[in-house]
């Protein structure tokens, strides 16, 4: 045969006379070309508006649409049939003839083969009714290569919708996530080039999976140690990490465990007199009963309520100041309920009336003006963990997402509508009598359709929005459970097993598939109960790692071989300043006292906003923790830290005033207070010898703690949670 590599076997050969090669298809042999070279990527011909004139479907999504392109657009001048040695479609990706995309394969090569001998064929399309692609599938899916410029060979296999299937190894296009840990040639080969993971990406006509790549320098330990595991969450963990060669930190201390623990549960650190209770409890199970007790606590519920509120962008639109305190109000309750979490979404998709009455209507408050292509991209992105956004206007670049799937998505929506009450200035989100959605390419009504799979109808005095939530909560979505545990494991955890947290597809795969299958699987059959899940986590001995690294696992970022170090929330932060002061902060609007934790989002000071709190109309959900200047000026001199210092009648006035009261003994107070550690006799020193260097009254006194509380307020053990 005079193109075996791309003619690995024909699913369905047609009638050739002995010795005679079998007729080219159009779409199984001729368009896959177009995405290994390159051509159909979103970065050339297949862009939302092509490259110079010529659009192909983005890898080879739409073979239709392509063949038009090649063979008819502008009076099929990319086709020669009298000489097709001098079509342009040959002539371009060889470079015969000057092409702004360089040369894509060579005169002579297979693929100029493949497509010559098609055009001297007639350039025909496949005949109605002939097989498509179904599914592809690359083996092995998960590899480990030992050693730099270590080798392996992928295959991939498709199966057509008349049942058979074929060797696409050498079709297909095949791109790494990461080009600096590995690289894959044209054909299928990876080769090893530095330590780490990374995914393959496999397209070919509109389909897409991914191989999951580890790459470790050195052979695996003979004597790997044996690591204590509490739940299924630390086999999942320590399994992969034994076989990427890495080895988890000790566990942590106690005191690093009751300060990482409140802060995680409930945004506050422990009070002096909670510390010496738990560490000095000789209690096996004292974790787990800590634990326990802080989930209890109403402020968890509003650990909680802010994360919602961030996702949910509580406040921050368009929801007047009081609709989004109920909202507020509404998502503690759910917390403190432990209301199950697929009656929860239920309850926000299936929401209407009064912003004030139903403060779950509030939930439609995500979007402007209620529109149903911005709904379909909120929920989507909220319950799915999915990105649609990109194919309201084309085909998805990086998934199999259409403009039929978005605005059938959409199509759940075109009821949805907002009505305005000026004498009182209320609203409410109503369902209107009817209501369509209409596509911006066919121009025609579109039917209510769930991501990948059928179309739906709403019957008479029907709300499609029940169908919708049942479809969204079902233990079968394949989206909903993951979404959600993924959100939580991050919360605790420090990082999201998919990353970004709302951006699931086959071009982004979990970095631990296993642990994500096995979290949602346990969620649901435990009743879609956060505090459940929550609590798994927590009492994990992943979770209680110590943060600080060892030889083997320094460099991870993705596997939790140590407990990944973080900066508090904005909310965390002025909290606990507060908390150890004993100086209650003031925020507009709000009563003097009143936690930063129980305000709905939007950002009332300046030193929340600095630190991350979501501002007002930020289309985001979630907030960028990175450091920056601006935070630092903040702390070394900003208001906010001069007033909890300085501030009068608080805890340190009150330790001052003791008798029986050292300063050494308030130095001791004051880190136990803060880092949950007590300082050590340098520390102690220091703060001694300044109050005699100012000449040892009340006002030297004074002024040492407060530069002790300063310094302390400006160190990383204090900002961050280790």
């Amino acid at each position: 045969m005079k193109y075996p590599i791309l003619i690995v076997a024909l699913a369905v050969p047609l009638a050739a006379a002995p010795g005679e090669k079998p007729k080219l298809s159009f779409v199984k042999d001729i368009v896959p070309i177009f995405t290994k070279s390159g051509c159909a990527n979103s970065n050339c011909h297949g862009s939302i508006r092509g490259q110079a004139g010529f659009k192909l479907s983005l890898f080879g999504y739409e073979p239709d649409l392509d063949y038009d392109a090649i063979v008819k657009a502008q009076d099929g001048r990319r086709v020669n049939r009298t000489d097709p040695a001098k079509s342009l479609i040959l002539m371009k990706p060889t470079f015969s003839t000057p092409h702004g995309g360089g040369e894509r394969f060579k005169v002579g090569s297979l693929e100029y083969e493949a497509i010559l001998d098609w055009i001297k064929d007639g350039a025909t399309y496949d005949s109605a009714g002939s097989p498509r692609l179904r599914t592809i599938r690359v083996t092995p899916e998960e590899v480990t290569l030992v050693g730099l410029n270590s080798k392996q060979q992928l295959a991939v296999s498709g199966t057509y919708t008349d049942g058979t299937t074929e060797d696409l190894t050498r079709k297909v296009q095949y791109t790494a996530n990461d080009e600096s840990v590995l690289d894959v040639s044209a054909n299928g080969e990876i080769s090893a080039k530095r330590a780490g993971e990374t995914a393959i990406m496999v397209r070919t006509l509109g389909k897409a999976v991914a191989a999951r790549i580890a790459v470790i320098e050195t052979p695996l330990m003979k004597e790997y140690p044996d690591v204590a595991r509490n739940n299924f969450i630390d086999e999942l963990i320590f399994s992969k990490l034994k076989r990427v060669n890495t080895v988890p930190s000790a566990l942590s201390s106690d005191r690093e465990f009751l300060r990482r623990v409140y802060l995680d549960t409930i945004g506050l650190l422990p009070t002096l007199e909670e510390s010496a209770r738990f560490l000095e409890s000789q209690d096996p199970q004292k974790r787990a009963r800590l634990i326990d007790e802080l989930m209890e606590r109403p402020e968890f519920a509003e650990v909680w309520a802010t994360r919602f509120g961030d996702l949910l962008r509580v406040g921050l639109l368009d929801q007047r100041s009081k609709g989004g305190r109920l909202m507020y109000t509404w998502l503690r309750k759910a917390m403190l309920e432990d209301k199950p979490y697929n009656q929860f979404a239920t309850e926000l998709m299936t929401a209407s009336g009064n912003l004030y009455f139903n403060p779950a209507s509030n939930f439609y408050y995500i979007t402007e003006f209620s529109e149903p292509d911005n709904i379909a991209t909120n929920v989507s992105q909220v319950f799915l963990g999915v990105r649609i956004e990109c194919s309201r206007c084309h085909n998805h670049p990086w998934e199999k997402w259409t403009q039929e799937d978005f605005w059938g998505f959409a199509a759940f929506f075109g009821r949805m509508g907002v009505k305005d009450t000026y004498e009182n200035d209320e609203s409410e989100i109503t369902l209107k009598p009817a209501g369509e959605v209409i596509s911006p390419k066919t121009k025609k009504r579109v039917d209510a359709k769930y991501l990948d799979g059928p179309t739906e109808t709403e019957g008479l005095d029907e709300d499609i929005r029940v169908k919708l939530a049942k479809w969204i909560t079902a233990p079968e979505n394949p989206w909903f459970a993951r979404a959600i545990v993924n959100r939580v494991f991050k919360h605790y955890m420090g990082r999201g097993i998919v990353e970004p947290l709302d951006d699931f597809r086959v071009t982004n795969p979990p970095t631990n598939e296993a642990l994500l299958d096995a979290l949602a699987k346990d969620f649901v059959a435990n009743g879609y109960h956060l505090k459940h899940t929550i609590r798994l986590i927590l009492n994990s001995r992943a979770y209680q790692l110590s943060s600080v690294p060892n030889e083997t696992n320094r460099a991870d970022t993705l596997n939790y071989s140590h407990y990944y170090v973080r900066r508090l929330l904005a909310e965390e932060l002025i909290d606990s300043m507060s908390e150890v002061t004993g100086v209650p902060e003031k925020f507009p609007g709000y009563m003097l006292g009143t936690r930063a934790m129980t305000i709905p989002q939007g950002a009332p000071t300046y030193f929340l906003a600095t630190f991350g709190r979501l501002k007002a109309r930020e289309v985001i959900c979630e907030r960028d923790n990175s450091p920056d200047v601006a935070q630092a000026m903040h702390l070394i001199s900003g208001q906010t830290i001069q007033t909890q210092i300085t501030g009068k009648d608080g805890t340190l006035d009150r330790w001052l005033a003791d008798p029986s009261l050292t300063d050494e003994a308030i130095t001791r107070r004051l880190f136990m207070a803060t880092l949950v550690h007590p300082p050590n006799e340098r520390e102690v020193s220091q703060v001694i010898a300044s109050i005699q260097a100012g000449g040892g009254g009340a006002a030297a006194r004074r002024q040492a703690f407060e530069d002790v509380l300063w310094t302390i307020f400006n160190s990383k053990a204090f900002i961050f949670n280790h």
